[in-house]
């Protein structure tokens, strides 16, 4: 994966790759698992939370090549370390 972006030497764009599965019926009465790829990208910065840019990145199809677009730090929104979350009891 390559990235051309401005991004600080301390964050790196970082790719996992999740599968979504559906269960298909096929004619003899059974069925089949057809599974779909779905590439997801974060921001990995050194002493913060990672945070995900999926919907941020562009993505060549043809290539695989993956864009990271120059002003992507300014449109993250704002993370939370795990530590910090609050959970209220419901």
């Amino acid at each position: 994966m390559s990235a051309s972006t401005d991004l600080s030497q301390e964050c790196r764009i970082a790719e996992i790759l999740q599968f979504s599965c559906e269960i298909e019926p096929i004619g003899n009465g059974s069925q089949q698992f057809h599974c779909f790829p779905l590439p997801r990208f974060f921001r990995l910065c050194r002493g913060h939370p990672a945070v995900e840019v999926t919907r941020l990145v562009n993505v060549d199809p043809s290539t695989g090549e993956v864009n990271v677009p120059s002003d992507v730090a300014q449109r993250l929104p704002k993370a939370k370390r795990w530590t910090d979350v609050i959970c209220h009891q419901s």
